[in-house]
C-alpha cells in the first residue's frame, strides 16, 4: 500500500464493522515492502466469509485508506500457542504459506519442534489449514526478535521437516513488524 498510516488508521477505526463480523481479535504486521499482513481471529469462518461479501463490507473498503489490493486466506487454527499476556515489548511475526502433502506430519513436527523455536525467541505460535485447500498451511512465528525469526527460517531442523510433510516449494518467508493487536480469548489449553 502506499500510505501504510492512513491504511492503519482506516483499519483500527473498523473494529466495530470487525466485531459484527464475528472477529474476536487481531494481528497486524508491517512488512518491509510496503505490504501487511491481517491476522484475525474468529470462531464462525462462514459467518465472516459473508459479511466480507455484503454490501456494507463492499462500501467500507471502498472507504479512504484501504488497501489497493487484498488476497484473503481462511484456515483453521490446527496449533495455537500465545503467551498469556500482551507482549510489553514490541514484536516481530514470520509467516510460512506452504502447500504440503502430509499436514499430520507437519503437525507432530510443529508440536515436537517447540525447543527449536524457543531457540529462536519465538514466545508464540500458531499452525493453520486453509479451509478450502486441506493442502495449504500457514505457519505463524511471533518473538521479540526479528533477527532470531529470520534465522530460524535457514535452519536445517525446519527445513526437514517442511521436506517431511511434503512441501517441495522454496521457503518464502514474510516477515514484518507487528504493529497493532487486540487479543481473542482463547482457551486455556491454547496459551
Amino acid at each position: 500500500m502506499s500510505d501504510f498510516d492512513a491504511f492503519k488508521n482506516y483499519f483500527e477505526a473498523g473494529a466495530e464493522a470487525r466485531a459484527k463480523a464475528g472477529i474476536k481479535g487481531h494481528l497486524l504486521t508491517r512488512l518491509d515492502d510496503g505490504r501487511a499482513i491481517v491476522h484475525l481471529f474468529a470462531d464462525d469462518a462462514a459467518q465472516v466469509e459473508a459479511e466480507l461479501k455484503s454490501p456494507e463490507m463492499e462500501r467500507y473498503l471502498g472507504r479512504k485508506g484501504a488497501p489497493e489490493s487484498s488476497l484473503v486466506w481462511f484456515t483453521s487454527n490446527e496449533l495455537v500457542k500465545i503467551p498469556n499476556a500482551a507482549p510489553a515489548a514490541p514484536t516481530f511475526s514470520l509467516y510460512l504459506k506452504l502447500r504440503v502433502a502430509d499436514f499430520a506430519a507437519l503437525a507432530q513436527g510443529f508440536e515436537q519442534d517447540s525447543r527449536l523455536f524457543a531457540e529462536h525467541g519465538v514466545i508464540g505460535q500458531g499452525l493453520h489449514r486453509s479451509t478450502n485447500k486441506d493442502d495449504i498451511a500457514i505457519l505463524h512465528f511471533m518473538g521479540a526478535s526479528r533477527e532470531k525469526l529470520e534465522a530460524l527460517v535457514k535452519r536445517p531442523e525446519l527445513l526437514e521437516l517442511l521436506a517431511r510433510a511434503g512441501s517441495k516449494e522454496e521457503v518464502k518467508p514474510f516477515i514484518g513488524i507487528d504493529v497493532s493487536r487486540s487479543r481473542p480469548q482463547l482457551p486455556a489449553s491454547a496459551r
